[in-house]
């Protein structure tokens, strides 16, 4: 009996532990993605303002200088406008938000400031666009602050939580 009850134990310490980290890794990776999002939108603003690109190419140019989650991101942006046929700029954008909520574990208030930037991209003066890229990477750093303070938080309660809740899944069938 012994050699199947310790197993079992085992296995459920194991599971309820490994779905704490997982669920606690969840704030790390938000805080990741965020600190991403804020140097691609910096190297976006780059390309826009002082090389003069279209959105195309700035999109093109820096692929290799962010990281591959957020890139796709832009991939999407990327086809969405060259097989969008309505010329919205914020509907390409609109495009990856549901990318951002699951795969990069953006909060809505997240999402929201990076289409913010689809509605300003093409639409006004130079000065404007270069004021709106400084709004968005401000609002990003208070979001990035937020993100390392519910880190902080929460991501070691969830790894305990996981630790203990397991011991007394254990103790529970001992």
């Amino acid at each position: 009996m012994i050699t199947l009850k310790l197993p079992l134990l085992i296995i459920i310490f194991t599971v309820c532990t490994l779905l704490g980290f997982a669920y606690g890794g969840r704030y790390s990776k938000r805080v990741v993605s965020l600190m991403s999002l804020h140097e691609s939108i910096r190297l976006l603003e780059t390309e826009i303002m002082v090389f003069a690109n279209p959105l195309p190419l700035a999109i093109e140019n820096i692929k290799t200088r962010i990281s591959l989650e957020v890139y796709k991101a832009y991939e999407i942006i990327f086809e969405e406008i060259r097989f969008n046929k309505s010329g919205d700029l914020y509907n390409c954008f609109l495009m990856t938000s549901e990318y951002l909520e699951k795969t990069c574990l953006l909060k809505f208030e997240d999402i929201d400031i990076f289409l913010s930037l689809g509605k300003i991209i093409g639409k006004t003066n130079r000065i404007d666009q270069e004021q709106h890229f400084k709004y968005i990477l401000n609002e990003l750093n208070q979001l990035i602050e937020q993100a390392k303070e519910e880190k902080n938080c929460n991501e070691k309660m969830y790894r305990s939580l996981g630790i203990l809740m397991g011991l007394g899944i254990v103790i529970i069938l001992i």
